[in-house]
């Protein structure tokens, strides 16, 4: 929603609404032209109607992908095919808020092969025999890596090749991806890799996917650190929630933050996929400065958006520029904090986790130490979701475009770290972790 007032542009993102997704059972595997036809108008329609991008219609190259769409559901398709067709569609808009569910969701079958994609290439993440940590990842199904990634980028939503990279690490452990493919021989995939220079192919085998275990999380999703002899605090926010325990987190860190002294803190938003953008104002609450430059939003009225999200306009656009926030800072002033101020990033840094950064970026306020991020500092946001009348595939689509606090850095298809720290598969291997140990680095040696 926006909201200005006292908080200013909030970012957030709509729960899905509308009907579930269809049951697969209700589906027939096989769909007729004249179903795949109805179900690919409707997407059309949408994005057409509502995505800030397409207020002047769609450019050369979306209408070449629609065309190809079209051309390709004249002869009845299998369901999962035509999956794909309509999914490159939505994949055109270069939109990583803009997206299709995967069908079924967390209950298709897998590949037991936890691969992480790092600045280098493709790694299996953790041990899962026969496969190794470190083992990298080369071919699938006999297919190169690289002609794999050819195959995925139009079907994976993203602003930057990061993202997409990083996207395709999950997406081609699942069965419908190496169906796509064409890599599943006997329920199974040969993965080629590398392992201490030699080149091994083993097999993986489709299963269905283990279900997480309550307290599997390595920490909670807000709290910190402090290193009194470093005068370091570290804030880690792995979601965008102003809730209550945010709040509580918040100004015990800042407290503990006063009472020791502490001269130099650092926001971890690595694993940061977003939220709500107010958790950013109420953080700077407790920074010693009086201003700050905040995003502005464009809004694209139409009347698909107006019945999700209740606005009574039903058509046009509406732009909101970067603006001037007052800081209405903490009543107490023993807990404002006038040091140095890190932010620490990803891939992972999405929407309003990206927010953060870039809004401590653009004002000058910190240091960004760490890897590109997974959004451009300036993009598109607020996805009420549809849902198509035949399959029941259910996808969202932004209907506003955020413009980052200073547009002069544009254009960047990610915020661009000032200190770049990338994770290699030996950091992986030994459990190493570069970006907190370069900040630590930072820190001990002091000013320049």
């Amino acid at each position: 929603m926006l909201a200005f007032a006292f908080c200013g542009l909030c970012f957030t993102s709509y729960a899905r609404s509308g009907q579930p997704e269809a049951d697969p059972k209700t589906v027939p595997a096989l769909l007729a032209p004249e179903k795949m036809r109805e179900d690919l108008d409707y997407t059309v329609k949408i994005l057409r109607n509502v995505h800030p991008a397409t207020y002047h219609g769609f450019s050369g190259e979306q209408q070449a992908v629609i065309d190809a769409a079209y051309h390709q559901i004249q002869e009845p398709k299998a369901i999962n095919a035509f999956y794909f067709i309509v999914n490159s569609v939505i994949c055109s808009l270069q939109d990583g808020h803009t997206n299709l569910r995967p069908r079924g969701d967390n209950q298709n079958r897998r590949i037991d092969v936890p691969i992480i994609w790092l600045r280098d290439g493709f790694y299996v993440q953790e041990d899962r025999e026969p496969f190794q940590r470190g083992d990298r990842i080369v071919a699938i199904g006999g297919k190169g890596i690289d002609a794999i990634y050819q195959q995925m980028r139009a079907l994976i939503p993203a602003e930057n090749e990061h993202y997409r990279k990083w996207g395709m690490a999950g997406k081609i452990q699942r069965e419908e991806f190496l169906d796509y493919l064409g890599v599943i021989e006997n329920d199974a995939v040969e993965i080629g890799i590398e392992r201490a220079g030699n080149g091994i192919t083993l097999s993986a085998p489709l299963k269905p996917p283990v279900p997480r275990q309550p307290g599997q999380s390595s920490r909670p999703w807000v709290g910190y650190q402090i290193d009194a002899d470093l005068s370091l605090g570290i804030f880690h926010l792995d979601t965008c929630n102003p809730n209550d325990q945010y709040t509580k987190t918040l100004r015990a860190f800042f407290a503990e933050v006063s009472e020791k002294n502490i001269r130099n803190i650092a926001v971890d938003v690595r694993r940061n996929g977003g939220g709500n953008s107010r958790v950013i104002d109420e953080f700077f609450t407790y920074l010693k400065i009086g201003r700050y430059r905040s995003y502005g939003g464009d809004i694209r009225y139409s009347k698909e958006v107006a019945q999700k999200v209740g606005y009574t306009r039903t058509s046009g656009y509406e732009r909101g520029r970067p603006h001037q926030m007052r800081n209405d800072k903490v009543k107490d002033s023993k807990l404002l904090f006038d040091g140095k101020l890190f932010v620490l990033t990803s891939t992972q840094t999405f929407s309003s986790g990206n927010w953060f950064a870039v809004t401590v970026k653009d004002n000058g306020l910190g240091t960004i130490i760490g890897e590109p991020t997974g959004n451009a500092p300036s993009s598109y946001g607020d996805v009420p979701s549809f849902q198509m009348p035949n399959t029941g595939f259910s996808f969202s689509v932004s209907h506003k475009k955020f413009v980052r606090p200073n547009p002069d850095n544009d254009p960047e298809d990610a915020l661009y770290p000032d200190i770049p720290v990338y994770t290699t598969i030996d950091d992986v291997i030994h459990g190493s972790d570069p970006q907190i140990e370069k900040l630590k680095a930072i820190v001990k040696e002091g000013p320049k």
